[in-house]
């Protein structure tokens, strides 16, 4: 059994402007394989924000650009992305990504901010330029505990399922060679701040934590995907920029490929309504000082989400598929092989 890392630690525009602007340079560490020849990115500023055309985002690609109704749809034989005027959410090879800003239409051109394109697209697109580290300690944190229930309804309680899938988990990551430390590993009250003071003196390379959702209509439904806001975008749900900088920052390129590929992951596998992958400062993942997303399951709100939730079957499916999901993520960020490198 994983053990618990606290009791562990207790022990021991209105005006525009154009611009053009060579991202291929400014914001990736290598080009696209694809790509031979710097490719421009044409960029407009409406209402003192950023936007880049999308048709020049889908050159730089190698995609096909193409236009239907209110959707900008970029497409390759392997990918196809729908960005829709007005929209914050677009969707990745099948998957919604919630953005900072809604995607706009300028002279006819459709534009996407330029901080979505640098730290969400752009990662999720081309792994290989992530930062390169190892995974191999990971903490999985299970929402709530003792005196705090989290959600409750039907005569279930959040800590207690959160509490079952981190469990299953680890011993998922623990047979795949992860060293794994539980936050709680019993039904006990952590505050937040002892979380992520014990998670930071432990410096994990991941960190995991796991809820489930609640809302004022039994009909809401799905899987959330939480990471940390980056600098100058708003949170999925506000449009209040977040214009400080957090912890989390510092993995703002890790942290958005693993909250797409988790939801991606989970989606898939559970066939439930994907609600997208969502940034918002939490705080245990927002102040903790490693690549960190926090997973909303399913809501506890709504009967037939709860009816999963507690089945053991459905808790051992959730963490197996994070459990994929992260062995994805170590190899899209791995070191290369050296013998492997001439």
């Amino acid at each position: 059994m994983a053990q618990s890392i606290y009791a562990i630690q207790q022990n021991v525009m209105t005006r525009v402007g154009i611009a053009l602007i060579a991202l291929c340079l400014l914001l990736a560490q290598q080009p696209l394989q694809a790509q031979k020849a710097k490719i421009t990115i044409r960029m407009a500023t409406l209402d003192n924000i950023q936007y880049l055309y999308l048709e020049d985002v889908a050159k730089f690609y190698g995609f096909t650009y193409r236009i239907s109704g209110k959707d900008a749809i970029l497409s390759s034989r392997y990918s196809r992305l729908v960005f829709t005027k007005d929209k914050r959410v677009a969707n990745i090879n099948a998957t919604n990504q919630h953005l900072g800003y809604a995607i706009r239409i300028f002279n006819g051109h459709f534009l996407i901010g330029r901080v979505d394109f640098s730290k969400t697209l752009d990662p999720i697109l081309r792994p290989a330029t992530l930062p390169r580290r190892n995974v191999r300690k990971i903490i999985i944190d299970a929402g709530h505990g003792g005196k705090d229930p989290g959600c409750q309804s039907g005569g279930q309680s959040e800590k207690t399922i959160n509490l079952g899938v981190a469990q299953k988990l680890a011993g998922y990551l623990k047979n795949r060679g992860y060293t794994v430390y539980m936050m709680r590993n019993s039904d006990m009250t952590l505050t937040l701040k002892q979380r992520v003071d014990a998670a930071n003196k432990t410096k994990p390379d991941l960190f995991i934590s796991l809820h489930c959702n609640a809302a004022d209509v039994a009909s809401a439904s799905g899987i959330e995907v939480y990471c940390a806001t980056p600098v100058n975008m708003p949170p999925s749900d506000s449009k209040t920029v977040s214009k400080k900088a957090c912890i989390a920052n510092a993995y703002d390129l890790e942290n958005a490929y693993l909250a797409y590929y988790i939801q991606k992951r989970l989606v898939s596998t559970l066939k439930t309504t994907d609600r997208g992958a969502r940034r918002k400062r939490y705080t245990v993942i927002a102040d903790t000082n490693a690549p960190s997303i926090l997973v909303e399951m399913g809501f506890l709100t709504n009967p037939n989400d709860r009816k999963l939730l507690t089945s053991q079957v459905r808790q051992s499916i959730i963490a197996r598929a994070i459990a994929v999901a992260v062995d994805q993520y170590k190899e899209s960020v791995a070191f290369p092989n050296p013998r492997l490198v001439k």
